[in-house]
């Protein structure tokens, strides 16, 4: 499950010990969109070598499963909601999570501190690049990743009459049903995640609603826990619940197949398709310096997904035109590690 950052953080730390002179000055090339952030984790630290090992020091520690079974997956989604509240608090942003605060904690921004050193090093301004991020780079990317997946819900919401529904796969502790407004053309919106972070969330959920701080959402919910190196996803929808593999389905899969293993998002992959009847559309997060032994690259995916009759409508890396929003340093080459995949259902 660690597989992405524990690569990514072991190819960041050699980076770094080996250009640290570079890796710190182009911090100081941080576009005027990008805003930076004080991160205490590094204070005092003036090399990129001290800055890396500080940050190793503590993604070690959160790498353990905490008492409530959260493990390192887990808590990446408080890290998701803390980089959203930032993004709510902008004058000029790019969506408003109403609810982003209350979910980031205990965890979200000590991952968004301790990560951002390595990402910006290893993902989105790597040496002698001079992009411009900095060490808010995946802060940006968070946002405009958000707003991206927003557009394209509200795009095929506008395009598919009828009835249909959204399926948020791996939701972590995301809440667009209390503030996407075109949700509320859904017929319904279904959050699957681990028992420990659907417990986690519903317990979150019923503080603010014995405070009155929840408003209605925009459509029914539906949460559901299941581990998606275990259960069959097609068997847990439509054997234990009332899912309609009839009408049109959103598939979000949003920072979720990077955990997964190959077998796993195989099936994930089948089954999607066999509940998803014409005019279903698949939104995919991926990261293209995935081991071979990790879930399938995005061609691959493409294959899988065309052989059940999927067309690929577009893909996007992170800084492409459509999908940077005025997050991502204006005439600098788009990351090529994080990007989106769209697809729809033919037949």
């Amino acid at each position: 499950m660690f597989v992405a950052y524990d690569a990514l953080l072991v190819v960041t730390y050699h980076h770094s010990h080996r250009s640290r002179n570079r890796t710190m000055s182009s911090s100081s090339t941080t576009a005027p969109n990008i805003p930076i952030r004080h991160r205490p984790i590094f204070d005092g630290l003036e090399t990129g070598e001290a800055k890396m090992a500080a940050a190793m020091e503590e993604y070690q520690n959160l790498k353990d499963a905490d008492e409530n079974g959260l493990d390192f997956a887990n808590k990446t989604s408080m890290w998701i909601a803390f980089e959203r509240d930032i993004e709510s608090q902008r004058e000029d942003r790019l969506f408003n999570d109403i609810l982003a605060k209350h979910f980031s904690e205990p965890y979200g921004q000590c991952l968004s501190d301790c990560m951002a050193f390595g990402l910006k090093v290893g993902v989105f301004d790597t040496p002698g690049s001079n992009i411009g991020l900095g060490m808010e780079g995946h802060v940006m990317y968070s946002a405009a990743r958000t707003r991206l997946i927003n557009d394209h819900i509200e795009k095929w919401m506008i395009s598919v009459g009828g009835n249909k529904q959204v399926v948020n796969l791996g939701t972590g502790v995301d809440t667009r049903p209390f503030w996407l407004s075109c949700l509320a053309q859904a017929k319904s919106y279904w959050e699957i995640d681990t028992d420990s972070v659907m417990k986690y969330k519903q317990a979150r959920m019923d503080g603010l609603k014995g405070r009155g701080e929840i408003p209605r959402p925009m459509c029914p919910i539906h949460s559901i826990s299941m581990d998606f190196g275990k259960d069959s996803m097609a068997d847990v929808l439509t054997k234990i619940y009332k899912f309609d593999s009839s009408i049109p389905t959103c598939w979000i899969l949003e920072g979720l197949i990077m955990y997964l293993k190959r077998p796993d998002v195989e099936q994930l992959m089948n089954n999607i398709s066999k509940l998803s009847p014409c005019s279903s559309f698949l939104i995919l997060n991926f990261s293209t310096n995935m081991p071979h032994t990790a879930s399938p690259n995005i061609d691959e995916i493409d294959e899988i997904l065309g052989s059940s009759n999927w067309k690929k409508v577009t893909r996007l890396m992170s800084g492409e035109e459509g999908f940077h929003y005025n997050r991502y340093p204006e005439g600098k080459p788009a990351n090529k590690i994080l990007g989106f995949a769209m697809y729809q259902k033919e037949k």
